[in-house]
């Protein structure tokens, strides 16, 4: 340690040379405090006053029950971060094509040491337990709890845990909608609901929407001249658009459904990721409301664990579609998801994607200036307005001649006549904030400049 300043200083600027050396990889967990001060033969105190200095410098993250690891971002400098291990982009399309939170280093380690824990205790209840089908009891009071967080609280009975939200879509519509009937949703609508409407068999009316999603006059407007069974939405952050619904206008799409006697279906996946939230819709409709959410959008995509809140009076009938289509969701990670949930490490999860996304939108808002998009400031989507000249189809695909994946507004929209000048972006496949900056440098040059000519895109 250097001589004539303070050991926890001395102790930080140790670490900053270790990893700005390569000798600490992203990732690496560093010992726990007791075991640095017993090591170097200094207070306890001191080694928590050193990580805390290193964690206010960005060099390493303090994960709540886990340790301490280095950041998967070097020193900042030159007001950017970027990931070592990702600099490289020869050879290696640039995704910017598929809604996924950003995944890291750490949540890998976490994850294997969530695995360690599990095999280190009683695991006959993950194995053999086949009921109840609504999920294991310490399951769904880990499920309760987060929910309370996420301003929806709700008693454990009413809540029925299935594979990912998509799976809990397809049992709340299964439940509520025959083939033929008539389900609202935002105009342009995620791609996985207008798949089950093909399966189902039931239609779509898509509703105008603004940049605070559904109208509340055009939702009332569809219930007087239609019978609509479901209106089926995604108040926080929609897929594609980034629509957000404020408190007052949840209050109104609520009243609306209220008063035609509309049931609700929810989508609440990215509704974690605006700190402070907003109470979801479903909040003001308990007795008339689907709510769904999982953790694919806001930890990881492979942890498939939704979470369902049910109307009383329709929960047997969704358990009953619960078990016909999986018998009961996988105990496994919802094990995982009560041990997150328990220990802080999931709140600590979703912090660190709300704080991602919110660089990633300002690294776009400084890289696409002059071009028009929609976006919300802690979301993981842009909807790119195109300039005059540019097609979707011809960005997607001279994008893609320069490894750059894109995705156009064709998966998105409800009256398949419609045509939009529109892409969507998505920010958060890549993990490295650096890929990111590179990919969206070279969309801007792209839209800077004339399309090619048609047969270079063949």
């Amino acid at each position: 340690m250097k001589s004539g300043i303070p050991k926890y200083l001395a102790i930080s600027e140790a670490l900053e040379e270790a990893i700005s050396s390569g000798d600490l990889q992203a990732g690496t967990r560093l010992p726990t405090h007791r075991e640095l001060a017993d090591q170097l033969d200094v207070s306890v105190q001191t080694v928590s006053n050193a990580y805390a200095h290193a964690e206010k410098k960005g060099i390493v993250d303090a994960w709540v029950g886990s340790g301490t690891f280095v950041s998967n971002y070097p020193i900042e400098k030159e007001a950017e971060f970027m990931l070592i291990e990702d600099k490289d982009t020869e050879g290696r399309a640039i995704d910017l094509s598929i809604a996924h939170p950003v995944c890291t280093i750490q949540h890998k380690q976490l994850f294997n040491d969530a695995l360690i824990k599990i095999a280190h205790s009683d695991t006959d209840a993950l194995i053999r337990a086949a009921r109840p089908v609504q999920g294991q009891k310490h399951h769904t009071e880990a499920a309760a709890e987060w929910l309370a967080t996420q301003k929806i609280p709700v008693e454990t009975d009413r809540i029925v845990l299935c594979n990912g939200a998509s799976h809990g879509l397809m049992l709340a519509l299964g439940t509520v909608v025959q083939p033929g009937d008539l389900v609202a949703c935002e105009e342009l609508s995620d791609h996985g609901l207008i798949a089950r409407s093909r399966i189902l068999n039931f239609k779509l009316c898509g509703l105008d929407t603004d940049r605070e999603g559904i109208i509340p006059e055009a939702f009332e407007a569809a219930c007087k001249q239609n019978k609509i069974k479901a209106l089926c939405c995604t108040p926080s952050m929609s897929n594609p658009t980034s629509s957000h619904m404020g408190l007052e206008r949840r209050k109104a799409i609520a009243d609306v459904a209220r008063r035609y006697n509309v049931l609700v279906i929810e989508d609440d996946v990215y509704g974690a990721l605006e700190p402070d939230r907003v109470p979801p819709l479903s909040s003001f409709l308990p007795d008339q409301a689907f709510y769904i959410t999982a953790l694919t959008k806001t930890v990881a995509p492979g942890l498939r664990v939704g979470f369902m809140v049910v109307p009383r009076h329709l929960l047997q009938h969704t358990i009953s579609r619960l078990a016909a289509s999986s018998w009961m969701a996988t105990p496994m990670l919802f094990e995982i998801a009560a041990i997150w949930i328990k220990d802080g490490t999931l709140q600590r999860l979703i912090e660190f994607e709300q704080q991602e996304f919110a660089a990633r939108q300002r690294l776009a808002s400084e890289l696409l200036a002059g071009f028009e998009y929609d976006c919300h400031p802690n979301g993981m989507h842009l909807w790119l307005h195109l300039p005059e000249g540019w097609g979707a189809d011809e960005l997607v695909a001279t994008a893609q001649k320069a490894n750059l994946l894109i995705t156009g507004y064709q998966p998105f929209i409800v009256d398949q006549g419609q045509r939009l000048h529109r892409v969507r972006i998505s920010l958060g496949m890549e993990s490295s904030r650096y890929r990111i900056k590179y990919g969206l440098k070279l969309l801007a040059e792209m839209l800077s400049s004339a399309p090619p000519p048609t047969h270079f895109l063949l």
